[in-house]
């Protein structure tokens, strides 16, 4: 699992489209039909007509797009990056097989079609599953993609020597065989349901003839990271550090379009010099603008404002290394004085949903009980903290113990007022049970670094973390995120929670393909982390962009592949 968790079909897998239709089903529902009506600004949750929907013109050639985005990626590798705006530029840069549209439905990208049992990609034992590669795609420099590259970067991503994001679902491959030079088969230890929906999803196939010699140690410092040669809709023509990076059309792309000569990922660190830059016109696209410029952007010429719900939540993360955070009810206690509905309100204006756990309210692996017990009750808080030693002896409002203050630091990105104000109010709720919460932002290279570049969350330099996760309809992939093996630089598990039963759990959770005991094994999940409290969930994000009207088929996307799934098809008007 990534900063985006993974997603998967539904159980039983007799057809594995079908079957995720089911799946999503009532997400999308949940989420207020986000993928095919977004939300003018101001009206959270409301619908706009058909956004969707494919424009009826004729698409035309030309013109340059500038995408304003706050992060700047450190390199351009999914396997060793996973920070959003990695994953918006690498959407443009290389293919994966396969990939969710905004209405959450599973398409082919790299494959000539989804592998189900009924068009035999799926052996019924469901132990092995068939691909077949599209035989028009090549690689930017004119090489074709083979299946030997698919191969190649399986062993990549299994490589000891390279510090991915996560192994989840590919150590479960037994062999990797390429009968020939388009056809693909995995063979699994034991069954899967995530497969077919986790199989270079979130992983990009790379170039066997460029990176054959660069495995290993020699992966992560290899300069391709930085001028990629991928085979999807652009290429890299430029990146300039710390300003923008340029990419332009690939004429041999296999697919539909490009109509973009270009696109330029401009860095902006600071939302406010971004609303500047989009008055003015040198940037045409926001990415996920703060809901404190939604008024003033929904003022300007030629703009237009998306509202999409999304699988994205905000949350804490609680180091368990730290030696105050240790103690389970000192967590519980900073989860009692979090009030969520202020943050969701004052802050985010509405434009975000409390989150009680980090299943979505509208999951079948939603447990009503656990999100009962994750409540705000600054008494019980109190309590928890006196009953664990900490008690304000000199009357400063600040508890002590052992001659030491209840004293800790949050973390987030820089240049963020929102995450910045919610900083401030919870400054303010925890010192009202007695807490010191101080702030230490980072910008967003340091803070979400790899392991390799002593990131802060892969190297644990943290009290308290605030980001966000994309989450999925489906939870198989939680085990990147809470188990006890996957503690960076193994994966994501940046709480570094080591729990027994949760890791058994999840362990089982990811192989289970009957759905009500799927559906217990993570709802029993969801009562551990709030009993342990690794992480508190915050609130569900709406994600809101303004680009230019003359920008068609931006289509924002509520999942993982983001809104650049479909950038191949975007075009400017006349």
């Amino acid at each position: 699992m990534k900063v985006f968790l993974k997603t998967l079909p539904e159980v039983r897998l007799r057809s594995c489209g079908a079957l995720l239709a089911l799946g999503f089903a009532y997400l999308i529902a949940g989420l207020g039909g986000c993928s095919s009506d977004n939300t003018a600004a101001g009206t959270p949750g409301a619908g706009n007509p058909a956004s969707g929907a494919q424009s009826a013109e004729q698409p035309r050639y030309g013109g340059r797009l500038v995408i304003g985005v706050q992060q700047e990626p450190e390199r351009l590798s999914e396997i060793l990056n996973a920070t959003v705006t990695n994953n918006l530029v690498c959407n443009l840069i290389f293919s994966k097989f396969v990939k969710y549209d905004d209405e959450m439905r599973l398409i082919p990208d790299l494959i000539t079609e989804i592998p189900t049992v009924e068009n035999g990609g799926i052996a019924a034992d469901f132990l092995t599953y068939t691909y077949h590669l599209r035989q028009n795609a090549r690689w930017h420099d004119g090489k074709p993609v083979t299946s030997g590259d698919v191969k190649f970067t399986y062993e990549i991503i299994m490589d000891p020597g390279v510090s991915v994001e996560s192994r989840e679902g590919w150590d479960i491959i037994d062999a990797v065989k390429t009968p020939d030079t388009h056809t693909v088969v995995f063979h699994l230890k034991q069954p899967y349901p995530d497969f077919v929906a986790e199989t270079f999803y979130d992983e990009s196939v790379l170039p066997a003839h460029i990176l054959r010699e660069q495995k290993g140690e020699k992966f992560h410092i290899s300069p391709y990271h930085h001028r990629p040669v991928g085979c999807g809709p652009f290429k890299v023509e430029k990146w300039v550090k710390g300003s923008h990076l340029e990419l332009v059309r690939n004429e041999h792309y296999y697919g539909e379009g490009p109509y973009l000569d270009g696109i330029i990922f401009k860095f902006i660190a600071n939302e406010n010099t971004m609303l500047v830059q989009l008055k003015t016109g040198e940037i045409d696209l926001f990415d996920n603008i703060s809901s404190e410029f939604i008024d003033q952007a929904a003022t300007i010429a030629n703009a237009r404002v998306f509202s999409t719900p999304t699988l994205m939540y905000e949350h804490l993360d609680l180091n368990m290394d730290n030696a105050i955070l240790r103690d389970k009810r000192v967590r519980q206690a900073i989860a009692f004085a979090t009030d969520k509905d202020v943050v969701a309100e004052q802050v985010y204006r509405g434009f975000a949903q409390v989150a009680q756990l980090d299943e979505h309210p509208s999951s079948k692996y939603f447990d009503p009980g656990a999100a009962a017990g994750a409540r705000y009750d600054p008494v019980q808080a109190r309590r928890l903290l006196r009953d664990s030693g900490w008690i304000d002896t000199d009357g400063d409002g600040i508890r002590e113990k052992d001659g030491r203050d209840l004293a800790l630091t949050i973390s987030a990105t820089t240049g963020n007022p929102n995450r910045e104000r919610t900083q401030l109010v919870l400054q303010e709720q925890f010192r009202a049970v007695g807490i010191d919460l101080r702030i230490k932002n980072f910008n967003a290279t340091v803070l979400y670094g790899s392991y390799e570049d002593g990131g802060i969350l892969k190297r644990g330099k943290f009290d308290i973390a605030m980001y966000a996760w994309l989450s999925s309809p489906e939870p198989a992939t939680k085990e990147a995120l809470y188990g006890s093996h996957n503690i960076p630089p193994n994966g994501q598990n940046h709480p570094r929670i080591r729990h027994a039963e949760l890791t058994r759990l999840l362990e089982e959770g990811a192989r289970e393909v009957d759905e009500a005991e799927r559906i217990r094994i993570y709802r029993r999940v969801e009562q551990i982390l709030v009993e342990e409290v690794p992480v508190i969930p915050l609130f569900w994000y709406t994600a809101v962009d303004v680009c230019t009207r003359d920008l068609k088929n931006y289509r924002p996307n509520p999942t993982q592949s983001a809104d650049t799934w479909n950038a191949n098809t975007w075009y400017l008007a006349d």
